[in-house]
């Protein structure tokens, strides 16, 4: 899959922390809007009311700061798709300067909100969702 827009927005006044730049709590929730706007774009999110999806694992790295004022926005692009599990980076960029600020790699899985557990993909989805990323 090609790299996605899944965010865009600006670093708030209240965002910054005492060292005056975006503190870190908000470069994940920053990350988990452009989340919610993939699973939208790859039509994965939530197939009914008893599923939905949840994150085992995120990783994020930082490689540039952001402070008050910043635009940025976000590109993800799915990596790769299992049986059950699937994985997504998200990088965060400086709008103005198109620098990479910071990225996030997560891992996930399609969950059983009743029964509280991972679930295999539906084999037509998950071949979509293959070819997406051509495999």
């Amino acid at each position: 899959m090609k790299k996605v827009l899944t965010y865009k927005g600006a670093v708030m006044t209240w965002e910054c922390d005492s060292n005056r730049h975006m503190n870190v709590m908000y470069y994940i929730n920053k990350f988990e809007h452009a989340g919610h706007n993939t699973n939208l774009e790859l039509e994965i999110e939530d197939f009914d009311d008893d599923f939905g999806m949840v994150v085992l694992e995120q990783v994020i790295n930082y490689h540039r700061e952001l402070f008050e004022d910043d635009l940025v926005y976000i590109e993800s692009t799915l990596l790769d798709i299992g049986n059950k599990a699937f994985k997504i980076l998200h990088e965060m960029y400086n709008g103005k300067t198109k620098e990479l600020a910071a990225t996030m790699k997560i891992v996930g899985v399609l969950f059983d909100k009743v029964n509280r557990k991972a679930l295999p993909f539906p084999a037509d989805k998950r071949e979509v969702l293959l070819k997406r990323i051509g495999k």
